[in-house]
Formats: C-alpha cells, structure tokens, sequence
C-alpha cells in the first residue's frame, strides 16, 4: 500500500515538473515572437491550453516564468562554457575570440539577464526572487572556478572581477548591438553617431583590456 503511494506521489512530482517545463518552453516561444513586454500570463496560458487559474498551480506570475526560463538559460551557458574550455589558456586572443562567441551563442540569456533587475524582479514572487539569487550565486562560483582553471595565476578575487565586469558589459553592450536589434527588428540607422556595432567586434577589446589590467 506504502508503495503504490510513493508511486503515485512520485508519477504527479514528474507530472508537475513536466508541466513547469510546457510552460517555460511556451513562454520561450512567445517571447521569441512578440517580445517580453507583450507576453502575458493569459498568452502563455492559452499557448499550454491552461486556464489562467490552472496555470496559478505551477506558477504566481509572468515573472516568475521568466525567472525560471533566465536560469535555466544561464546554467546552459555555464555548461557551454565548460564544454568550450579546457586546461590553462595560451593564447589570449584566441581565448576572447571564443568567450564572445559563447555569450553570443546565448542571446536569449543575455536580453533577459539585461532586464532581470529593472523589470523581471519587480513583479517577481519573493519564494522565486531568493531562488533565483541563490542560483545566480550558485552559477557566478561556478564560473569563477573555471576562470581560475583557465588563469592559474589569477586569486579567487581577480576570478571574481573577471566574471563580474565582463558579464556586466555583456548586459550592457549587447541590447545596443546589431544583433540584438536585428533579432528584435529594431531599425538601424547606421549613418547617426558612432552606428551600431556588432557584439563581438566590441567585446573583444573590452576582455583584452580587462585580462591586461587584472595581470598587472
């Protein structure tokens, strides 16, 4: 009897988290096609065929959907990043080649990341809110670890600033590059100013400049 319980406890847990995930994977998809702003809890909804009070069982909010959809996103990026790097780097120019085309390979990651703490966590869930704290945490060590595989010279404070002021550039550089524009079709006027630039083309003088200031 104990064990057709378990069972079943454990058949509506997976069912759940099956549940979870339709719904982040749908407001994945809408976001893809309207754009945060236009998404609504009802569109989601509608896109997994909830009602709007059945979709309350899974999640409080938009917002925390998207908290969500941020972080899985961002520990895909973690393990990309230990796929993409191994051993201690010899070649830097190489190594910043390769890093911006990781963060680029993660333009969702970023677009969301850039707007996390302006919008996304104003509306949040307090339960989500220290969830995705104590992840982002979680993720910024594990990142951290592997900067000092890949710069055995580097403390775990110069790791720490690494990851910290290249990821914050990212979040800043990239809603102004042409990719971001394009993938949202934002028009481009590239005769107004200094233009719009594509991502990479920027960030790599930025990481060259960042290594060379923490080698010192």
């Amino acid at each position: 009897m104990k064990k057709g319980v378990s069972f079943l406890r454990a058949r509506g847990e997976e069912q759940k988290k099956l549940r979870r995930q339709q719904i982040v994977d749908a407001a994945a998809s809408l976001y893809a096609e309207v754009g945060y702003d236009k998404v609504t809890f009802s569109k989601i909804g509608r896109k997994v065929s909830f009602t709007r009070l059945n979709l309350y069982n899974y999640y409080q909010c938009k917002e925390d959907i998207f908290l969500t959809l941020l972080l899985q996103d961002r520990w895909n990026l973690l393990e990309d990043a230990r796929d993409t790097f191994s051993g201690a780097v010899k070649d830097q120019d190489a190594f910043c080649l390769a890093w911006a085309e990781l963060m680029l390979r993660h333009q969702r990651m970023m677009a969301l990341f850039s707007i996390v703490n302006t919008v996304i966590l104003k509306d949040a869930s307090s339960e989500m809110h220290r969830r995705f704290r104590l992840e982002s945490g979680q993720i910024f060590d594990e990142l951290v670890k592997l900067v000092r595989k890949l710069f055995p010279t580097f403390t775990r404070e110069q790791a720490a600033v690494f990851v910290d002021c290249e990821s914050s550039y990212a979040l800043t550089l990239y809603p102004a590059s042409i990719e971001y524009k394009e993938r949202f079709h934002i028009e481009i006027f590239k005769d107004v100013g200094r233009g719009t630039k594509n991502f990479v083309s920027l960030y790599i003088p930025f990481l060259k400049v960042l290594l060379k200031g923490l080698e010192k």
